[in-house]
């Protein structure tokens, strides 16, 4: 019978993340969104890196 105070709150829990899981409606990642995102960090540090306007070196 012990087992049942140990499971039941296991057992609410996963319920609670599934319901809210399907509820945000996450989906996968969009690759070519993450490509667009990685290109302009690429480009905004070497701008940051290069000593720009109000940069130190």
């Amino acid at each position: 019978m012990i087992f049942l105070f140990l499971f039941a709150p296991v057992a609410i829990m996963i319920g609670l993340v599934l319901y809210f899981e399907k509820k945000s409606g996450m989906t996968a990642p969009d690759e070519n969104k993450q490509a667009e995102k990685l290109g302009e960090v690429v480009h905004y540090n070497r701008v940051n890196s290069s000593g720009g306007p109000g940069g130190m070196g």
